[in-house]
């Protein structure tokens, strides 16, 4: 009787490590980042984001240089 109390302590003892060793899942995942605006160059055509592009005459442009080259060819 005494061994059978024995193993059953040492198996308590395995799964309780066990548990506090195996990182909990995290349920409450976190909210996904904003999400921006993609607008293309007038100019060249490529996609970038809104709040790195170069706004001119209700234009958007991927550098000052394609502003200028797009308002020269007007």
């Amino acid at each position: 009787m005494g061994k059978l109390i024995f193993y059953i302590l040492i198996a308590l003892l395995i799964y309780w490590v066990i548990k506090i060793r195996v990182p909990k899942q995290r349920n409450d995942a976190s909210p996904p980042e904003s999400v921006e605006d993609m607008v293309n160059c007038a100019h060249c055509g490529v996609y970038l984001p809104k709040s790195e592009a170069v706004s001119s005459h209700q234009k958007y442009f991927c550098s000052h240089e394609h502003c200028n080259l797009y308002l020269k060819s007007l």
